[in-house]
């Protein structure tokens, strides 16, 4: 295969049942793409998947697959970078699903967006059955430019901004170091947070359909949940990421505000309250003034009570 004008990069783990609906979903036979897939220490099956996938598919000149022992989605993504050539790595989840317009849109927007743009997000939708994607129709692309990633998210707030539906140029990915390996939750953001340069957001048409897991996800494992967030405070205050003080101030409220509901819904109440307490001036933000007085308060409320004492705690791991 000549030079690929994108690399796909999957890091996957414990997706024997899934990882065959995803590569395929991709459609990647003859044209200029490669997929790399790191397995992160599966103890499943996913890497004879793979391997069977490729071969029914007759991929192999186009994906590629790696193993390493697990190290969580950080390493396993810069591992990928590292072997990567295309101009754009373009991250897919092993459990999201691609449409069959997603990658010739890709194919046509990414390259042609202006060079200052270092950072693209495909707009994604939540589903849980594949029946549910159906109703979603391709259409021509219609994008937005903003001038760095806090920007973006002050203008369009209900946007999803995650590796599952990210796109960074090679380059600014290789002269920030990658995502930050110290972390298995976060480190999509805290990366996005250092990009220096502008952002497009690709708002039409649905392009990636992103699986609910639930407690599945690293996002359902709390402590890593408290570390991310504890992790770009301290990045933010050594002067690390991009954006206005103000914007970058906002979102952070918002990243706080979360990871305190987080750590209450699992039933970590000092996690919670310690988080709370700390982050007193974070949260007087104009963003989260308003959860000032409901925060503390969360564990007592009748609504939710029982919901948050019967809900368990799971350390599960999703690529």
């Amino acid at each position: 295969m000549t030079t690929p004008v994108l690399s796909i990069i999957t890091p996957l783990y414990n997706r024997e049942f899934l990882i065959a609906d995803c590569i395929h979903s991709v459609g990647l036979a003859g044209l200029p793409v490669e997929m790399i897939i790191v397995d992160d220490g599966s103890k499943d099956a996913s890497v004879a998947a793979v391997h069977r996938t490729i071969e029914a598919l007759g991929l192999q000149g186009q994906v590629t697959l790696l193993q390493q022992a697990n190290a969580g989605p950080s390493a396993a993504r810069n591992r990928a970078a590292a072997l990567a050539r295309g101009e754009w790595l373009v991250f897919l989840d092993s459990d999201d699903l691609w449409f069959p317009w997603t990658l010739p849109s890709l194919l046509r927007s990414l390259p042609t967006l202006p060079a200052q743009v270092k950072l693209a997000f495909a707009k994604g939708v939540n589903f849980a059955d594949a029946s549910e994607l159906e109703s979603a129709e391709p259409s021509e692309v219609a994008a937005s430019q903003h001038d760095c990633f806090v920007e973006a998210v002050k203008r369009n707030p209900t946007s999803r901004y995650g590796a599952c539906n990210a796109a960074v140029r090679r380059s600014a990915f290789v002269a920030l170091g990658g995502f930050s390996p110290e972390l298995r939750c976060a480190e999509d953001t805290d990366l996005f947070l250092r990009v220096d340069g502008a952002v497009a957001l690709l708002l039409q048409p649905v392009l990636v359909g992103l699986r609910r897991s639930g407690h599945e996800s690293l996002t359902g494992n709390v402590p890593e949940v408290l570390k991310g967030f504890d992790w770009m405070v301290r990045r933010n205050a050594e002067g690390a990421y991009v954006g206005a003080a103000h914007d970058r101030h906002s979102f952070l409220a918002g990243s706080c505000a979360y990871s305190i509901k987080a750590a209450f819904s699992a039933g970590y109440f000092l996690q919670a309250y310690r988080l709370y307490f700390s982050n007193m001036t974070l949260l007087r933000d104009s963003r989260t003034r308003k959860y000032l007085l409901r925060l503390p308060l969360t564990p007592y409320s009748p609504s939710k009570s029982l919901i948050l004492l019967s809900r368990p705690c799971y350390y599960l791991y999703k690529s």
